[in-house]
């Protein structure tokens, strides 16, 4: 079996992701109740840029 490059790299990231445990708690923590979803211009405005 084959994959492509943009596949395997993709494979790649995800699993140091997923092997990174304060970055899987940080994701976690975003998932939770108070988390706050906003686009692009709204975090450009609260980061003041």
């Amino acid at each position: 079996m084959t994959i492509s490059t943009d596949k395997c790299e993709s494979m790649v990231r995800t699993i140091e992701v997923l092997s990174d445990k304060d970055l899987m708690e940080q994701i976690e923590e975003g998932k939770g109740d108070n988390a706050k979803i906003m686009d692009f211009e709204e975090l450009a405005k609260e980061l003041g840029i």
